[in-house]
C-alpha cells in the first residue's frame, strides 16, 4: 500500500479494507493476508471508513460512498459545492457528515454539519459552524453519543441535537480544537487544543468544570479509560484524572501526530512515533488505581539550549544495573551512548547535540542491562530556546491575495504570486502542466504525496514558462535544473 489515505483499517466480514494511496480502498484477505482487489476513485479521499448496516460508508470530495464487500458502488450521494472529510456516523436512519462548503454570497468557506437520509441521499438538514478549513487527518471529525453530535470549529465547541440540527451550546476554548474530534462520555465532554490546552466540559450546558495546561500544543483527541484520561502531548503520554483534571503520570513517547490513543481490555496502544521508535507500536498495560511504579525514580538534565553543544543527563534507576545505553539519534548525530556509572544506581550520559534541534519536548530510549536481563525504558528532554523569536512575522512583499483559476490550481496560484515577485510571469495552467508532467515521469506510486514537496521543489528550479520549455532544458541538462 502507498501512505495518504486518513484512518485505520477496518474488518469487513472476512476482508480488511484499507484506504490505499490518496484515492483507493484495498481488500485483503483477514486470514492470510492475500491481496484481492483495489478499489481506484477518481478524486481524493479525505474520511476515514465505517462499517454501517452492511455497507463500507466513506466519502471523496462531494460524494458519500456506499460499497459492498466486493468494491461494487451501491450508494453514490452527492452534497453540493461541498468537500467532505472525517467521520462517517449513524443515527437513526441518518448519516452524521462533516465538511466544508462555498458560500458564494459571502465569498467564504464555511463548516458544516450534514444529515443525509441511507436510502435516498436526500438532505435531512445541514448546520453552519461558521468559516472553516478541510481538517483531514486520521482523528478528525465529531462525537454522536445519545442523540447529539459534539463538533468543533476553530476554537468553538458544539453539541448539536441529531435529531433536528439545533446546536444546543456552544462553547469557546484556549486555541484551535478542529484539527481532530471532541471526545464524551455520560459525565462530561473532553477537549484538546493546538494551544497546549486540554479541559471538560458539562454535558448539559458546556461550561467548564476544569482546563489545564502543557507546554507544547495537542494535536491527538483525548482518550477515556476507566476513571481516567489519557492525554498525548510534550512527547508523552500524560495520565489524569478526569473528573478533577489532576495529572498523576507522565511517560515519555515521542511525539505521535498522526495517532491517537487506543484501547483493547486493559491495554493501551499508540503508535506512529517519532524517533527513536520510528513508527512502531507501544502497548501500555493499565492497572487499577495510582501505581506509579517506574525504573527511572529520578532524572534531571543541564545544557538543554538551542545554544548548548552538549547536553548531561543523569538518571537514577529503582535496581541496580550493569550498564545503560542511551539512543540519543533525535536531536545527536550518535546513534547511542553509554552512560558513566556513578554508584550503584546512577548514569551519566554526555550527548552532543545536534545544530538543527528545534524548542521542543524530545524523547530518549535508555536499554539497562545486567547479566541477561534488559530492560527498556525512555525519559522526556526539553530542549529550549533562550533567544525569543517575534510571534508574527509578516513577508510584506507576500502580503496579498492570490485567486486560483480553478479549485485545482491553489497551489499554481501561490506560486504565480511568489514568481511574478521576482520578475517571472508563468501562467496557472502552464505551472500546473509542469507539475502533472513530474508527478507522470517519476513512476513514484506516493507521487501525489510528493507533489508540494519534491516535485514542487524541482518545478521551482526552472527557470521555463511552459512545459515544452520545461522539457526541452530537463533534456539539455540531463534531467536536473540548471
Amino acid at each position: 500500500m502507498v501512505n495518504g489515505g486518513y484512518g485505520t483499517p477496518i474488518v469487513f466480514k472476512n476482508l480488511v479494507f484499507c484506504l490505499n494511496s490518496f484515492d483507493s480502498i484495498a481488500a485483503y484477505n483477514k486470514n492470510n493476508g492475500k491481496y484481492l482487489f483495489n478499489r481506484k476513485f477518481d478524486d481524493r479521499i479525505r474520511s476515514s471508513m465505517n462499517v454501517i448496516d452492511g455497507y463500507i460508508w466513506f466519502s471523496h470530495t462531494s460524494h458519500l460512498i456506499a460499497l459492498d464487500e466486493n468494491g461494487k458502488i451501491i450508494h453514490d450521494f452527492h452534497v453540493p459545492n461541498a468537500f467532505l472529510y472525517g467521520t462517517v456516523s449513524k443515527y437513526q436512519d441518518e448519516l452524521i457528515i462533516i465538511g466544508t462548503k462555498y458560500i458564494q454570497d459571502e465569498n467564504t468557506s464555511n463548516k458544516f454539519i450534514w444529515a443525509i437520509d441511507k436510502k435516498n441521499g436526500n438532505k435531512l438538514f445541514e448546520v453552519n459552524l461558521g468559516v472553516g478549513s478541510i481538517i483531514s487527518t486520521d482523528t478528525s471529525g465529531f462525537w454522536l453519543q445519545k442523540g447529539y453530535i459534539y463538533a468543533s470549529n476553530n476554537d468553538k465547541i458544539f453539541k448539536i441535537s441529531a435529531q433536528n440540527g439545533k446546536i444546543v451550546w456552544q462553547r469557546k476554548v484556549n486555541g484551535n480544537v478542529h484539527r481532530h474530534t471532541v471526545i464524551a462520555d455520560s459525565q462530561a465532554v473532553y477537549y484538546t487544543t493546538l494551544k497546549g490546552e486540554f479541559g471538560s466540559l458539562k454535558l448539559k450546558n458546556g461550561t467548564v468544570n476544569w482546563k489545564v495546561n502543557i507546554e507544547e500544543g495537542i494535536i491527538t483527541p483525548p482518550t477515556v479509560i476507566n476513571g481516567s484520561l489519557l492525554i498525548i502531548g510534550d512527547s508523552s503520554i500524560y495520565v489524569v484524572d478526569k473528573k478533577e483534571g489532576l495529572i498523576y503520570q507522565k511517560i515519555p513517547t515521542g511525539h505521535s501526530p498522526y495517532s491517537a490513543a487506543t484501547i483493547f481490555r486493559n491495554r493501551v496502544f499508540l503508535g506512529a512515533g517519532e524517533p527513536p521508535i520510528n513508527g512502531l507500536l507501544f502497548c501500555f498495560e493499565f492497572n487499577q488505581g495510582v501505581n506509579n511504579n517506574l525504573e527511572i525514580s529520578q532524572d534531571f538534565y543541564v545544557g538543554n539550549t538551542l545554544n548548548s553543544k552538549k547536553l548531561q543527563l543523569t538518571i537514577e534507576t529503582k535496581n541496580n544495573w550493569d550498564e545503560a545505553i542511551i539512543d540519543p539519534s533525535v536531536l545527536s548525530d550518535a546513534a547511542e551512548i553509554k552512560g558513566q556509572k556513578i554508584g550503584n544506581n546512577i548514569f551519566v550520559f554526555q550527548i552532543p547535540l545536534k545544530n538543527t534541534n528545534i524548542n521542543s519536548w524530545y524523547t530518549l530510549s535508555i536499554k539497562l542491562k545486567e547479566k541477561r536481563q534488559i530492560k527498556i525504558v525512555t525519559t522526556a528532554i526539553k530542549i529550549r530556546r533562550t533567544d525569543q523569536l517575534p510571534r508574527k512575522v509578516t513577508l510584506s512583499n507576500f502580503n496579498k491575495i492570490a485567486n486560483e483559476s480553478t479549485p485545482f490550481n491553489s497551489g499554481s496560484a501561490l506560486t504565480q504570486m511568489i514568481e511574478e515577485e521576482y520578475g517571472k510571469k508563468i501562467s496557472q495552467e502552464d505551472f500546473r502542466d509542469i507539475i502533472d508532467y513530474l508527478k507522470k515521469t517519476s513512476k513514484w506510486k506516493d507521487a501525489d504525496f510528493q507533489t508540494w514537496r519534491l516535485l514542487l521543489k524541482r518545478a521551482l528550479s526552472s527557470p521555463a514558462k511552459d512545459l515544452n520549455e520545461f522539457i526541452k532544458l530537463e533534456d539539455e541538462n540531463d534531467g536536473h535544473p540548471e
